[in-house]
């Protein structure tokens, strides 16, 4: 769980993640009553998490998510079969435990070479 406030403080988004779809009212109404600012709840997923906590992946640098990566395109096993890539699930999978988003920015130069 992470918190953000807005710029002027107006507004405090809570995130969070769940395994399944969850409706976090009681606690909302509870952290509500507890800030002065608009209380927001926001389910994120694995990608999201990897990119909040940040670290190295398995290439040895920065987590592509957490340095330039501003959107998470959709990543598909075609793509690393185009590369050459062993479909080893422990050579195609992310931190996040998702395909690896290198897989999408690297597969055009596959694609164009």
């Amino acid at each position: 769980m992470a918190a953000q406030f807005n710029y002027d403080g107006s507004l405090l988004t809570f995130l969070y993640t769940a395994e399944d779809r969850i409706k976090p009212g009681r606690l909302w109404n509870v952290l509500n009553r507890e800030f002065q600012a608009k209380v927001e709840m926001r389910q994120i997923g694995p990608r999201d998490v990897a990119k909040l906590l940040g670290g190295y992946g398995a290439c040895g640098e920065l987590r592509c998510c957490s340095t330039f990566l501003t959107d998470f395109s959709p990543i598909s096993i075609k793509m690393a079969k185009a590369q050459g890539i062993s479909l080893n699930p422990s050579e195609i999978t992310g931190m996040c435990g998702r395909l690896r988003c290198c897989l999408v920015f690297e597969y055009e130069q596959y694609v164009a070479a």
